[in-house]
């Protein structure tokens, strides 16, 4: 009697899988452009950001979350599992007139993953990852639809880049109104509305918000006004519409019932536009619009410090996380393996340099880095390594100079602000993490950064639209200027980042000249 229980049990286990199949939980990834640690009223912003605020109290803050320092870095890492070094996307990935370097087809990546197991996959927004030719483009790789837009930025009423439409649904053009940050979140709404019962939803949110060139309807702008700086004013405007769409796309996931089956991840792609380097506002004007804040960390976008990668983020997943808050550093290498083992999805952790960071989040432990990298490489070379309670910053410049190598030394849980460097402190723990450093291997597929070349033909998010879309595929890449007329254009951009000094300098010349030549006239 006990043995036919026992089989009759057995047999209906093993049938119930297919008659009740497990269903994997739909993941849905969000993220800000260029939102700064201190750009969420969480965080103490003037900002109200009352969307996020709660999400982060339904589910889980990620109080130690880290980016790398530059977007196309960041969304290279969240795609592959790898550090930055390693893939070699170390800046921007410009305009295809200007480059033909894409994310590495060797990789496999996250859609891919998802997708091969039965998920349905979708990208909504921003790519980023390289378009030069069609195998670059995101529905070559793994999502099974895409919309939004292809490049680094754009305008968000006309939907255009350097004077080319960039804007598409699943690589084809289009044309629509709107204001992007609205159109993506709605996009999103659409396809949590129409997902399938019995299939798992993959979903990427790539908001371009707060990302230069700062715009926001003039309504909204309006209800700010009690903001002096005009500047100030339309960030605001700009941030608070990103979280009211932030606010649509969760409330959709649960409307439509899916929260309790549902993993959400959100975090910004890096720290905010603030310290603006002279040469770099030079040759990328649209930065001085910006108006991020730290939060009192030190750098900011670009940047190595913790202005630069530790970021706003959280998890929510209903039943999983409630009001908590987790110190587990999180790196954006580590996205993709959490996100396997979330969704219970086999995987083989030697493809990957980031960790699976889910068994310390959902049994709350929190487990130390060991030698993580998060990196980037612009006008400067900047590299953070984390282990244990250390973090070593790296900086090296102008980027593929000789410049003489800069380290410094944090306890960055004692000292997040990193007002002292314990290089001296701590030689041993210091020179073991450098000789760590200066060990591993780097790659750089897009050489280093050529300020006239940008300067000349450089990404512009406010040009008229000149030409046929990006999509169309009609552009020659541009030459890069002779080294005379490049060294030339390079001296002209240092006199107009330093022109006040300059011409102060002039001024004084000329004053002392001028005395000088009329006393020897009376002499």
């Amino acid at each position: 009697m006990v043995r036919n229980f026992r089989f009759t049990f057995l047999c209906f286990l093993f049938f119930s899988n297919f008659i009740f199949p497990y269903q994997k939980p739909n993941i849905v990834i969000i993220v800000s452009d260029d939102l700064g640690w201190g750009d969420v009223s969480y965080h103490e912003s003037i900002i109200p950001t009352p969307n996020i605020d709660r999400f982060v109290n339904e589910g889980i803050e990620l109080n130690r979350f880290y980016s790398n320092p530059i977007c196309s870095p960041t969304r290279a890492s969240l795609m592959t599992g790898l550090e930055a070094l390693s893939i070699g996307i170390l800046r921007p990935i410009g305009n295809p007139s200007t480059t033909s370097v894409g994310l590495p087809l060797e990789y496999k990546i996250l859609p891919e993953y998802f997708k091969e197991v039965g998920y349905g996959t979708s990208l909504v927004g921003k790519w980023h990852l390289g378009m030069s030719s069609e195998e670059y483009l995101p529905g070559q790789r793994g999502f099974d639809t895409t919309y939004g837009f292809m490049n680094g930025g754009i305008d968000y009423f006309k939907h255009t880049m350097s004077g080319r439409l960039d804007w598409h649904k699943n690589g084809n053009p289009l044309r629509e109104e709107g204001y992007s940050t609205e159109l993506i979140a709605e996009e999103a709404i659409k396809i949590i509305q129409n997902k399938q019962s019995n299939k798992p939803l993959l979903l990427y949110v790539a908001f371009n918000a707060p990302h230069t060139p700062i715009q926001a309807p003039y309504e909204e702008i309006e209800k700010f006004n009690y903001i002096d700086d005009p500047k100030e004013r339309i960030y605001a405007a700009n941030v608070s519409i990103l979280d009211k769409q932030i606010g649509r796309v969760i409330n959709a996931i649960k409307d439509n019932g899916l929260s309790s089956n549902t993993l959400i991840l959100f975090f910004s792609d890096n720290g905010p536009v603030f310290d603006i380097d002279p040469v770099g506002a030079v040759i990328v004007p649209d930065l001085l619009d910006a108006k991020g804040s730290t939060g009192g960390l030190k750098g900011s976008k670009g940047s190595a410090y913790e202005g630069g990668i530790r970021v706003p983020a959280f998890m929510m997943w209903e039943g999983k996380f409630k009001k908590e808050s987790s110190d587990q550093f999180f790196f954006i290498q580590d996205v993709l393996p959490t996100l396997l083992s979330a969704a219970d999805i086999s995987y083989e952790s030697n493809l990957f340099e980031g960790t699976s960071r889910w068994n310390s989040l959902s049994q709350r432990k929190i487990i130390k880095p060991k030698n993580s990298v998060v990196a980037s490489n612009v006008a400067f070379e900047e590299i953070a390594l984390f282990n244990e309670d250390w973090k070593l910053y790296f900086k090296k410049g102008p980027a593929g100079s000789n410049s003489v190598n800069y380290y410094e030394l944090f306890n960055i849980l004692e000292d997040p602000y990193e007002t002292k460097d314990l290089s001296k402190d701590f030689p041993d723990i210091f020179n073991f993490m450098k000789e760590t450093l200066n060990t591993i291997p780097k790659r750089n597929l897009q050489g280093y950064i050529d300020a006239s070349y940008l300067y000349l033909h450089g990404d512009r998010m406010l040009a008229e639209e000149t030409n046929s879309p990006w999509l169309d595929y009609d552009f020659e890449i541009i030459d890069k200027p002779p080294s005379l007329v490049g060294a030339l254009i390079f001296i002209w951009i240092l006199f107009l980042a330093n022109k006040i000094s300059v011409l102060s300098i002039l001024i004084f010349i000329f004053i002392i000249s001028f005395f000088i030549f009329r006393r020897v006239r009376r002499g």
